[in-house]
């Protein structure tokens, strides 16, 4: 493939935000394309209604997810996975083949090696459709934690109004009480000791009301590091991600809300 016309397809296939090529991509309004948790974290930490990250253009939160780029972005990293795979110092030592990946022990092993007395039992895979599906895995979990982060962004904006609307009943309450008492007799002093107990109360509540806040705003952030350790993960190339996946979707299961 003539080099210019590789560099205009790499370009195609690639984030803007990330520079790497797309996982889980998604078109918007403008007729950009990003990677999903890319554009939704970049939308994430604006400040005022979303934009595309390219063009600068106001955009809706809803949008397309384009197979077709999801299908380049595979056979590039098919070709580029062959290349590196038939390399001498990647093949086989023994045998001079290409490596398969064993699901049990993740482990890259040649068809020869794959079929050897401790690996016989194993079910085998080629590397890059064995990739593919945890890139699968990766994308869902973070969906499911987009998912976790947006329920987090209702519960603080819920949580606000409670404070804010508590704020103000007790506000309220007091001055109803200073009114009646003085109604009643202008010199009584029990009038204080009530408005002092209706203040600590009201301090009270507010302080828990605050705490589940700080608390909500700490899952938040856990959320969004789960989320980018996610996508490191599945910008490694296949070989690395296959052997480094381990227990990381089991240590990023999403916490309870």
């Amino acid at each position: 493939m003539d080099l210019d016309i590789l560099q205009v397809f790499q370009r195609e296939i690639t984030c803007a935000i990330c520079l790497n090529y797309f996982i889980d991509p998604v078109t918007i309004g403008c007729g950009h394309s990003f990677c999903r948790p890319c554009l939704y974290l970049s939308w994430e930490g604006a400040l005022t209604s979303a934009h595309c990250p390219e063009c600068r253009e106001p955009s809706s939160r809803g949008s397309s997810k384009p197979i077709l780029l999801k299908n380049l972005v595979f056979i590039a990293r098919k070709a580029s996975l062959w290349q590196f795979l038939s390399s001498e110092e990647q093949m086989c030592r023994i045998h001079k083949e290409k490596k398969m990946f064993c699901e049990v022990d993740r482990s890259l092993l040649c068809l020869f090696c794959s079929n050897a007395q401790e690996h016989g039992a194993h079910r085998h895979c080629p590397i890059e459709g064995a990739a593919e599906d945890q890139r699968d895995k990766l994308e869902k979990q973070m969906r499911s934690l987009w998912d976790k982060i947006q329920e987090n962004k209702r519960n603080l904006i819920e949580q606000r109004i409670v404070i804010n609307q508590w704020t103000d009943y007790v506000h309220l309450v007091r001055k109803r009480i200073r009114t009646k008492y003085r109604e009643v007799h202008p010199v009584l002093y029990e009038e204080e000791e009530h408005l002092e107990k209706l203040r600590k109360e009201g301090q009270d509540i507010l302080q828990k009301l605050r705490r589940r806040v700080a608390k909500m705003h700490e899952k938040r952030k856990q959320l969004k590091e789960m989320c980018k350790e996610l996508m490191d993960m599945c910008h490694k190339p296949e070989e690395e991600l296959l052997q480094d996946m381990g227990d990381l979707l089991m240590s990023c299961t999403c916490p309870h809300l």
